[in-house]
Order: C-alpha cells, then structure tokens, then sequence
C-alpha cells in the first residue's frame, strides 16, 4: 500500500491515490497547479511548477516526472523534484535507478536543450538572449538531455493506477493532456479555461490543431478535469464543457474583430497595433508583439483559406 503524504494545507486530495499541489493565486502564471499520482508500484508528478520548486520537489521523491509540454512554468521544478528523489526514498517503495523526465516525442528536443526551447519561442535577437536569462535565473531551467518520449496512447503503469497520454497539439506541437484512471481525472494541461483563451502565439503553435484538439477534448467524460492554470480542479463533464466551449469562444471572437478591421484594407502591423490578441495597453514588453503578430497571422491564413479575406500589395481586408 502507498504511505500517507506529508501535504501542505494547500493541496488537495483528488482520491487516495491522485493529489493537487496547488500553485499560488490558483496557478496564475509563471506559477501552475501540479499533480502528483501514488500508486502501489511507482509515483509519477505531472508539471512540476514553481511552487513544487519553492516546497524542494514535492511531498516525496516520484519515479517519474511527465512533462504536458515545454514550456518553462511546466519545467520549472524539475531540478527540485530530482535533488529530492536522489535523497529519498519512493513514497511507493519503488524508486528506479533514478527520476526518469518524459515529454511528447515533438517537444522532447526543447526539454532537452534550452537553446531549442528558445528557438521555438521566434523572438528577436535582444529578447531571446533576456528571455534565455530569465529561463535560467528565475524558472530554473537547465536542459535535460536524458529526457525521454512518449505518444499519444501511452500508458504509465503504477500498479494500481494507470496515467494515459492523449497529445493535444496547438499550444505546442506536443502539448498533452493525461488521463488517471481509476479515479477518472484528467489533468489537461494549458487547456486553461481562461478568459484570454487558448495561446498558439509561438513558432510551433498552431491555431487549427488547438481547435482540433479542443474538439478531441470536448468527448472526454470524466470525474475530474484539472488545469495548469487559473481553474484548477473542474468538478464534472456538464461544468467541463461549460467553460471549455466559452474558452474556444474567444477564437471565433478574434475573428470577428478581425473581419470587423478588415472592413478597410490593414498592413500587419496595424492589425498587431489593435488589439487582437492582448487588449490594447496589455501587450507583454518584450514578447508581446511577437505573439501578437504571429497569431494573427494565423487567423489570416484560415479567413483566407476560408475565402472570407484577401491579401492585396500587402494589406487584408473582406471579400
């Protein structure tokens, strides 16, 4: 049997076996809300954040870290939660030779290689080499190469319990939700229910695979449904699927400001000074505007895909 976790008051027990190490402001970026999941032959914790950090890894030393995708508040405590799995024991009894770090097969060369993660940001010059900085000094970051791959429909194994692998892309190309079974949770990653809705602002995002992937998502009928960020544990589907069609709203939203400005001729960088994306005034220094620009230009390529804008001597507009 597990031994019971020494927990702290803010986590939260989602069964016996699955426990919510709640990240500060309820997940607010940078910080994130992780899991941790005991079973009788193994422990697995999902996005270590950077409250697991700041606790020193987590309530015990886990055999398996499983990364959602490479992003840096998902990485964040990694390097804590193998300090600690070096200096004790298994909270199943079944530590390996070591904590194993797992991520998608298409984001594994960004947890590998901080210099890739930058890459797929497609910042400037001036703010890849700040953003490196930040990376290392404040997310703690150094760059796994040991780091493992997974797919799509693969199976952790903890005796017990089982945490299952459904990739997700758009966020990232390897972005993935896991499912816990028994129990029926799913931890869903940067599918965060938020108000600013879904992200697909880096180079390897992708705005119709996150649509896709939402759709995906949308079949799941499970127990408990957890974010990274800002929701935390969603009791039931009905709830789920409340707030994730709100969620995917904002996308249709985007467009319709977008048609609405296309009404006259626009260059790219009057749309990016409009406010699509992040609301006029909002826009992050630094990475803000390539974001901005670069998921526009995506919702661009789909109106036009779509027959529904044109591209003329550089600037869009209606049909």
């Amino acid at each position: 049997m597990t031994s019971p976790l020494p927990l702290e008051p803010t986590d939260v027990a989602l069964s016996d076996r699955v426990t919510l190490l709640a990240g500060e402001a309820r997940g607010k970026y940078p910080d994130g809300n992780t899991v941790l999941v005991a079973g009788s032959e193994g422990v697995v914790l999902i996005d270590p954040s950077l409250t697991v950090h700041r606790r020193g890894g987590g309530p015990c030393a886990v055999d398996r870290i499983l990364v959602s995708h490479a992003h840096e508040d998902h990485m964040s405590g990694i390097s804590a939660v193998i300090r600690r799995s070096n200096t004790t024991g298994s909270v199943s009894g079944a530590l390996s030779d070591g904590t194993t770090i797992h991520a998608h097969d298409d984001d594994l060369h960004c947890v590998r290689d901080i210099d890739e993660l930058l890459t797929s940001y497609d910042m400037g010059e001036r703010e890849t080499e700040e953003w490196g900085a930040t990376l290392v000094a404040d997310f703690h970051l150094d760059g796994w190469p040991q780091a493992e791959g997974f797919a799509d429909g693969d199976v952790f194994d903890l005796g017990d319990i089982g945490v299952t692998v459904m990739h997700l892309p758009g966020h990232t190309r390897g972005h993935s939700a896991f499912l816990i079974e028994p129990g029926g949770v799913a931890f869903v990653g940067d599918v965060d229910l938020s108000s600013f809705g879904p992200y697909y602002g880096d180079h390897w995002s992708e705005l119709d695979d996150f649509v896709a992937s939402i759709a995906r998502v949308r079949e799941l009928d499970m127990h408990q449904y957890v974010t990274f960020h800002h929701k935390g544990v969603i009791q039931g589907r009905v709830e789920f699927i409340r707030q994730l069609d709100a969620f995917a709203s904002v996308i249709d939203r985007r467009d319709e400001r977008l048609l609405t400005l296309l009404e006259t001729p626009k260059t790219r960088d009057e749309l990016a000074a409009a406010g699509i994306i992040y609301r006029p005034g909002a826009l992050p220094p630094g990475w803000g505007i390539s974001v901005e620009r670069r998921s526009i230009d995506m919702h661009l390529a789909r109106l036009i895909r779509n027959g529904l804008a044109i591209e003329h001597e550089g600037r869009f507009s209606t049909t």
